[in-house]
């Protein structure tokens, strides 16, 4: 599966990764390894609400908010769980 960032993810993957290198490289591992086997064990859930066409993906501390087809990922957003769900 193709993997693609949005703007906004990439600021806030490079911002994680200034104040803490290894759950940025935690974030980026479980977005490829989901990637290669979306069939695979991981902690996801489908968002309700507003949100309801995306999938939150859980890594540690930080929450992903991406959608995805089967071919194409898209990574909308990556922020600690305190923010993840309040804009």
């Amino acid at each position: 599966m193709e993997i693609k960032y949005s703007e906004k993810a990439v600021k806030q993957i490079k911002q994680i990764m200034k104040g803490d290198r290894q759950s940025a490289i935690a974030i980026i591992g479980i977005i490829e390894a989901y990637a290669k086997n979306p069939g695979g064990n991981f902690d996801i859930k489908t968002l309700k609400g507003k949100y309801a066409e995306f999938k939150r993906l859980r890594v540690g501390k930080y929450r992903i908010i991406f959608d995805d087809d089967g071919k194409v990922m898209v990574i909308y957003e990556v922020k600690h769980r305190q923010e993840a769900y309040y804009d």
